[in-house]
């Protein structure tokens, strides 16, 4: 019985250990944008996602997000965790593009994808998202977009 016990609390503990469902991460990510990001988990399969950063091309400018996701699957890979998780947030900024515009100011309703990569030795993700959207108003109108970056974040 004891032995069950121990090996029971210990199967506990490294799944925590691993799983980052806690704390707070700090990292970057690139693609269509170059970000600062956090992400603070809420819950064992919720979280809070914020990232300030830099985009160009066509939607070049500042930006800021804030993303609640939702992470609905998860699997073990070897002794680390995959997780898919999906969610709902807003975005706004200012397009550093033309002087035509009336407005530089933009906000959009963005729906995240993502994986995410948990390490078992070390309080770190590696993640990849696309987040397609839709900017409620803008320098363009309303108008579709859609935002790919990769990064990483370590926990504390």
């Amino acid at each position: 019985m004891k032995k069950l016990i121990l090996v029971s609390l210990a199967l506990v503990l490294s799944l925590h250990a691993f799983s980052q469902t806690e704390g707070i991460g700090i990292g970057a990510a690139i693609g269509s944008n170059i970000d600062f990001t956090a992400k603070m988990w809420t819950g064992e399969k919720t979280a809070l996602a914020a990232a300030a950063g830099f985009g160009w091309g066509s939607y070049g400018g500042l930006h800021l997000s804030v993303d609640f996701l939702y992470h609905g699957w998860s699997f073990d890979v070897g002794q680390d965790m995959m997780k898919i998780y999906f969610g709902g947030g807003l975005g706004i900024g200012t397009y550093l593009g033309s002087y035509y515009y009336s407005s530089n100011f933009f906000m959009t309703l963005r729906p995240p994808v993502g994986v995410g990569y948990y390490f078992h030795s070390m309080p770190l993700e590696l993640f990849a998202e696309f987040v397609p959207g839709v900017d409620l108003f803008g320098p363009w109108g309303v108008r579709f977009r859609d935002v790919e970056v990769v990064g990483a974040r370590w926990y504390f």
